[in-house]
């Protein structure tokens, strides 16, 4: 069952993530544009990861302390209100920007938004249950993919025709939107604490604010606690970290190399890679809404199944040559690295306390950030070193690690696929 509040869930994330991409891509020309250095443009990125980071590491605090649809709202008004800032200051000083000031006000924005994606993954199994929840995931992932492969695409062109401010006159409205739309947002586990419970100061606070706490250090930890004490989540991680190691040789930078180097065609070649890749992550978000009666009776199974099958592929990458097969094999690869990356994200929604669910979220998302940035530059000097080739070797040599070790735990989620996925609510923890 899929409640409605999940739909005014979709949307307004939808909204912020064209938003986003918009605003991305308008600062990032402006920047460059104005100061034709390479080295300050990528300061943006790496400005937008240390927030997103620092962001997920503070998380757990506010993450107990407020409802999620609270969260949500204020990281939107938020963004919108230094957006604004930003507006101003761009038009009162035309030409004679601080990039120092606007790299600030990147980093404002991406601490606000690091605590979006947590609030919104242990949001979602509150708005939906049962088969509904791998529906709603997989309706996420679509839109997430969608507005990614549509958004850059039309970003550009949009800047090209409006202009910079004006572009970003449009992503401050797609905010201002987008903090709308979720404030109409209901939380039933709000509603459920609000019944049982007298009104008192600390009613807007998530259920997890009104038990006694012994102190930040103590919070900061507990979601960490959690993903290592429960070994269903544990096991997620292990399996999603190694993955990650080979999965980000799938990364722009090293996608414009394989082009470069491998097939021997032009920039070009890489716009069309990237567009393949999309397709195929779109096509997959697809299968899984339509096939959820199946994959939920298995879904753990049905994940390693998808990860082997992309081990497939990337061995038959790495050793093409031929560009229209290149073409053909990203594009059939994005669909079972989506599969696997919705059900895995099902998995995690229903492996802990509803209570317990954001906090865990966020120190996932901090794991996942730095088990990211370190699998960058290591991808990068082995790239250097030995070549794209044994890059995607490598990568499926790591994923295959992952599949086996996934394997290893199986037994932990048999038990409870047979008898559906158990809902959001259930205190119980593995230990």
């Amino acid at each position: 069952m899929i409640k409605r509040s999940f739909y005014y869930l979709w949307g307004s994330q939808t909204i912020s993530n064209i938003a986003d991409i918009i605003y991305i891509l308008s600062i990032t020309v402006l920047v460059f544009n104005s100061s034709n250095s390479l080295m300050q443009t990528t300061l943006i990125p790496l400005f937008r990861l240390s927030a997103q980071v620092v962001s997920g590491l503070v998380a757990p605090i506010i993450l107990s302390r407020f409802r999620l649809t609270r969260i949500l709202l204020f990281s939107q008004l938020g963004q919108f209100v230094i957006f604004t800032l930003l507006l101003l200051y761009l038009w009162t000083v035309p030409g004679q920007s601080s990039f120092l000031f606007i790299f600030v006000l990147v980093f404002g924005m991406s601490f606000l938004d690091g605590w979006t994606n947590p609030a919104r993954n242990a949001l979602v199994p509150r708005l939906a249950s049962g088969e509904g929840l791998m529906r709603a995931n997989g309706l996420m992932a679509v839109s997430d993919q969608v507005v990614r492969c549509a958004g850059w695409a039309l970003s550009g062109i949009i800047v090209a025709w409006l202009g910079t401010l004006s572009t970003l006159v449009i992503a401050s409205c797609c905010y201002l939107v987008a903090a709308t739309v979720t404030s109409v947002i209901r939380d039933p586990l709000d509603h459920q604490k609000s019944g049982s419970e007298s009104p008192s100061p600390t009613s807007a606070a998530s259920p997890a604010a009104a038990e006694p706490k012994g102190g930040y250090w103590k919070e900061l930890g507990e979601g960490w606690q959690i993903i290592w004490h429960n070994r269903r989540i544990r096991s997620l991680m292990i399996v999603d970290s190694i993955d990650t190691i080979g999965g980000t040789s799938w990364l722009g930078v090293f996608i414009l190399a394989y082009v470069t180097q491998v097939l021997h065609k032009d920039a070009s070649w890489w716009g069309f890679m990237n567009a393949s890749f999309f397709s195929g992550m779109i096509l997959g978000g697809v299968l899984v809404v339509g096939l959820v009666k199946r994959l939920q009776k298995n879904g753990y199974l049905y994940m390693l199944g998808a990860l082997f099958v992309y081990v497939l592929i990337t061995v038959v990458f790495a050793f093409n040559t031929i560009p229209a097969a290149a073409l053909v094999l990203f594009a059939v690869s994005g669909l079972p690295v989506q599969m696997a990356g919705i059900i895995r994200r099902t998995l995690l929604q229903t492996s802990a306390p509803a209570a317990q669910l954001p906090k865990v979220m966020a120190g996932i998302d901090v794991l996942t950030n730095l088990t990211f940035g370190l699998s960058l530059l290591f991808l990068g000097w082995y790239a250097d070193r030995f070549g794209m080739v044994q890059v995607y070797l490598l990568a499926a040599a790591m994923t295959t690690i992952a599949v086996l070790i996934g394997w290893f735990y199986r037994r932990e989620f048999q038990e409870s696929e047979q008898a559906g996925y158990p809902t959001v609510t259930d205190e119980r923890v593995s230990s």
